[in-house]
């Protein structure tokens, strides 16, 4: 028996999808081990701090191993906490992870399948039928609540552009996140319990004027947080730590900008490049950083249809790869174009883990729920993207 089981359950109460996105609302290192009674093989996925790095299932490894577990309705599963002895050879993130086997199971792509119960990824860009991805996680921040407020279905909670300096916990019922186009709203994703309206720069910025429109698609019940213990752990963090909570802000907002663009076709790529070269090397093998001090750089999507805009990025921004931080951006799924100018200081990114590792729980959901945000915004833009391109296949990633 394995003595560092932290917690374990059935797969008909708890299942992949939910299990993956849990271990990484908790960062924990260690192994899960799923069985089914379809299978005569162990399925094992390894996660360093929250994000899966190798899975093994027979004779299938890596991002094969685990999709192909995401047509497990029955079984147990089980997690320990334990040091992980295994080569990285998955690099993207957890929210990526489950997006797209969903998607693979949902369009009959893996064997075994049964139906998509949990959630289903659909494109959802102003269209009101479609069925966005759905974050829920844990509560457990009751201690910081202050107050609850009840909200109708189609009542707004969060009007983008609006100013505000709290943030809410949802305890019940599903609101939609969405961002203003001239054709309607282009809907990135669904919150669900245990998720935030609201963000870091909403509590920590004075006036900061709010990224997106998250409206209540039922009755919603929140829980109000008390951000005075959140300021003082806040007042305690270094200047590059308050820099990247800042500035994964900005990257959400970019992201959701260029979705919009996208699903308006108003996004040229030259706006981008332009004056612009790209990294030669952003180590792909090893985590590293940067803090922008001078110039600008940009972050693109790769795909086979040419380069997806994602983010424009300027002083005290970052880029690279950060440890806590999954956002399906570069170095392995993105590429950073940066200006002539550009002077860039390389981050302390062990300083900053365990930084990171002393925050409250409450904090660090805080920071994950803006990471899988962004996570999801670029997938859906690249799924638009693709979308586009198979419909007017002479286009390119040039202009849209």
């Amino acid at each position: 028996m394995n003595n560092n089981i932290v917690f374990k359950g059935s797969l008909n109460f708890l299942a992949l999808p939910e299990l993956v996105q849990f271990i990484g609302t908790t960062g924990s290192t260690g192994v899960l081990r799923l069985t089914t009674p379809h299978s005569r093989v162990t399925g094992s996925i390894y996660f360093l701090r929250g994000t899966p790095v190798n899975a093994s299932k027979g004779s299938l490894a890596g991002l094969d191993a685990i999709y192909s577990m995401f047509a497990w309705k029955k079984g147990e599963f089980d997690f320990s906490q334990e040091k992980i002895n295994v080569d990285t050879t998955i690099h993207i993130g957890q929210m990526e992870i489950v997006l797209n086997g969903l998607r693979m199971l949902d369009e009959g792509m893996i064997k075994g399948m049964e139906p998509a119960l949990l959630i289903k990824k659909e494109p959802g860009i102003l269209d009101t039928n479609s069925n966005l991805p759905l974050i829920t996680n844990p509560i457990t921040h009751y201690s910081l609540m202050v107050a609850e407020e009840e909200f109708l279905e189609g009542h707004r909670i969060i009007e983008e552009g609006e100013y505000g300096s709290w943030i809410w916990i949802v305890l019940n019922g599903v609101a939609e996140i969405s961002k203003k186009t001239l054709k309607g709203p282009a809907k990135i994703l669904k919150a669900g319990q245990g998720t935030f309206a609201g963000n870091a720069s909403s509590i920590f910025r004075g006036g900061y004027r709010r990224i997106v429109t998250i409206t209540a698609l039922s009755k919603v019940q929140l829980g109000v947080l008390d951000t005075q213990p959140l300021h003082e752990e806040y007042s305690h963090l270094s200047a590059e730590f308050r820099k990247i909570l800042f500035s994964l802000d900005n990257r959400f907002k970019e992201v959701s900008e260029r979705l919009a663009d996208i699903s308006s076709k108003t996004t040229k790529l030259e706006d981008f490049i332009d004056g612009r070269h790209m990294i030669a090397k952003l180590d792909k093998s090893t985590e590293e950083a940067f803090i922008i001090e001078r110039g600008s750089a940009s972050v693109l999507r790769n795909s086979e249809n040419g380069y997806i805009p994602l983010a424009n990025l300027n002083k005290d921004d970052f880029f690279g790869q950060i440890p806590f931080l999954d956002i399906s951006h570069e170095p392995h799924s993105s590429s950073v174009f940066v200006s002539k100018d550009l002077k860039a200081t390389a981050l302390d990114l062990e300083g900053l883990q365990k930084e990171y590792d002393q925050l409250s729980k409450t904090f660090r959901s805080i920071i994950k729920f803006t990471a899988n945000c962004i996570s999801i915004a670029t997938l859906t833009a690249y799924e638009l993207h693709s979308q586009a391109n198979e419909t007017n296949p002479g286009e390119t990633g040039s202009s849209m």
